[in-house]
């Protein structure tokens, strides 16, 4: 569904992303791993062109994606054709971004309403659906500032499902949660892939990544170091530097 080619992100001097191939399968999930500088969310946010790479090629069922590149220099799509695309790729974030003056179902509404030209009363209807689906149909009518940070991630993921995306990126979503919260958002990114959503998922969760993911990718210094099956990274590493990160990751 997704494809990276040759993709390539720098900030001045300093190169963050570095030739970057990655394929994405439909109803595949795809973790990537590693440490904390190497490039994982700065990829994630080119995919939904958060960030604009440098070169390279982002395809979407084999379609060049948010720009062209003539010459080794990325030329940007329209900015219609950009928000187009991006309705297809729902975006989960650490810290929720979610409208503290509107209550959960008006967050979940929102998107359909104001983008996809949803009836206020079809809206409704399909928000409901949605916070029934990640538990939290009870709280419909409370605001961000009265439910928990757990909940708010998971008011967060309802709101990106609410677009029908083909795709969901995740970001790191529960690096910004106490321990005790973290489960409620992990078994609700279970099910969407027991349902066969097509994920990219960045995350610290290397447990959930063992469980969840059908290929595991790890990344340092702006490039994929090794990526394969979970129970081939997590089991057999081949490069060194993955065994390390592993062996830390695994004491830390």
């Amino acid at each position: 569904m997704i494809e990276l080619k040759s993709l390539n992100k720098a900030y001045g001097d300093h190169e963050v992303l570095r030739g970057i191939n990655l394929k994405i399968e439909t109803g595949k999930v795809v973790v990537i791993i590693g440490p904390s500088g190497s490039g994982k969310s700065t990829l994630l946010r080119c995919i939904n062109y958060l960030e604009h790479p440098d070169s390279g090629l982002i395809l979407l069922d084999g379609q060049r994606i948010f720009f062209d590149s003539e010459s080794g220099i990325a030329k940007p799509h329209s900015r219609k054709q950009i928000s187009a695309v991006r309705a297809r790729l729902g975006m989960v974030f650490q810290d929720f971004n979610l409208f503290p003056h509107m209550s959960v179902l008006q967050n979940v509404m929102e998107g359909p309403v104001t983008v996809k030209g949803y009836r206020p009363k079809e809206a409704k209807k399909l928000a409901q659906e949605l916070l029934a689906r990640v538990g939290l149909a009870q709280r419909a009518d409370y605001f961000p500032d009265e439910i928990s940070g757990g909940q708010k991630q998971r008011v967060a993921i309802a709101r990106a499902l609410a677009m029908r995306p083909h795709a969901m990126l995740f970001d790191e979503p529960t690096s910004a949660l106490d321990p005790e919260l973290v489960g409620e958002v992990l078994n609700v990114m279970r099910d969407l892939a027991k349902q066969g959503m097509t994920m990219i998922v960045v995350t610290h969760e290397m447990a959930f990544a063992r469980e969840v993911a059908d290929e595991v990718v790890f990344m340092d210094g702006g490039k994929i170091i090794e990526q394969g099956p979970p129970e081939q990274l997590f089991d057999h590493p081949k490069n060194e530097r993955t065994i390390r990160f592993l062996q830390r990751a695994s004491t830390g």
